[in-house]
């Protein structure tokens, strides 16, 4: 699939641009919705549709930095170029680069790249995922009791009033850990963990995670069960805890 080696590349180069940028002193500044962004994130995005609109010009893009005049396309490029920014200005290297490709409003590649990890999955629809060129598949696990659990921050759950159905989780589950959506979206597609909770995230933070996740045999819908990308609280399990994770919440 030529999008998808043409997103691989440029998941790649803005990851340079990224590692360039990392050991840094950089000046941050603050979006409209007070989250920070850096000359980094934007330099990266700069890169990754740049490299885009020289093979495919007519495409639409839906970025997280800039704005995009919009054509008659039935093709939408779906970019974060730096998914952890906080992550990324402290020096902690759990961030990564999310290009996702949209046909007709349903996502049909995706990309994740984590720069100081030397991690690129990747995914088409009907062709599988792979992390690092091998072919990833989700875990088999069945049982909430011998599932390994992972989370964004954990005040989030208590502001959104999910403190309950977390905390289920967490005491029923093997074992849990707070590796955030990047690390823990590739260990899910890889099997070594099985159930993921993300909240309050944006398009561009679900896109590429979504086919990555269901080409490896797993599942991702919001916390309601929606097969979408644009709602807020997501859960992606292994496809075989799913509707048990979605009862918590169902019985909220």
């Amino acid at each position: 699939m030529k999008e998808l080696k043409v997103a691989i590349q440029a998941a790649k180069e803005a990851g340079n641009i990224i590692n360039r940028y990392f050991d840094s002193n950089l000046k941050v500044e603050k979006k409209a919705d007070n989250s920070p962004v850096t000359i980094a994130d934007k330099e990266a995005e700069k890169k990754i549709v740049s490299i885009i609109k020289k093979h495919f010009p007519d495409h639409n893009f839906l970025g997280e930095e800039f704005p995009y005049q919009q054509t008659d396309s039935e093709y939408k490029w779906i970019i974060d170029p730096i998914d952890g920014t906080k992550n990324f200005i402290r020096k902690v290297p759990f961030f990564a680069t999310f290009i996702a490709l949209e046909k007709d409003g349903k996502v049909v590649a995706g990309v994740i790249n984590m720069p100081k990890f030397n991690i690129l999955a990747y995914a088409a629809k009907g062709k599988g995922c792979f992390v690092n060129q091998k072919r990833a598949k989700v875990s088999r696990t069945q049982r909430l009791e011998d599932s390994f659990f992972v989370f964004d921050d954990v005040d989030r759950y208590y502001k959104k009033h999910y403190d309950r159905q977390f905390m289920k989780i967490i005491t029923n589950c093997a074992r849990h850990r707070g590796f955030g959506q990047q690390m823990g979206c590739i260990l899910l597609a890889q099997g070594s963990v099985d159930i993921m909770l993300n909240l309050n995230l944006k398009p561009w933070d679900v896109a590429a995670q979504k086919i990555i996740i269901e080409e490896a045999g797993g599942k991702l819908t919001d916390i309601e069960g929606k097969d979408t990308i644009f709602s807020q609280d997501y859960l992606t399990t292994n496809g075989k805890l799913h509707d048990t994770i979605l009862g918590f919440f169902a019985k909220r």
